[in-house]
């Protein structure tokens, strides 16, 4: 059974100059700079996404020489979004992780 498919809410809020996206309380993801990342907290999850290609989100603060690395968000392959099925198993797998 699909958990998106028994959505009670979907919220955006305002994050590092993006929007948040949560669903049904958790938080799923961030779209920054029309970019979508997931928060991916599980280690082997997040070694998947590093060998389909995927990033970690980073941002430049001025205070900084390197830029800021936030580990646990995750850039959402670009073939996940080309195939809506694809990306849809991945948001799943997210929202299934231990929170």
């Amino acid at each position: 059974m699909s958990y998106l498919n028994h959505l009670v809410s979907v919220e955006l809020k305002k994050m590092f100059g993006g929007r948040l996206i949560r669903i049904d309380g958790r938080q799923l993801g961030i779209i920054a700079n029309d970019v979508l990342f997931f928060k991916v907290t599980d280690p082997e999850l997040q070694q998947l996404y590093k060998e389909r290609g995927s990033r970690q989100f980073s941002y430049i603060r001025k205070d900084k020489d390197k830029p800021v690395i936030i580990k646990n968000w995750w850039l959402v392959p670009e073939s996940a979004l080309d195939e809506s099925a694809q990306l849809l198993e991945l948001a799943e797998e997210v929202l299934a992780q231990p929170e």
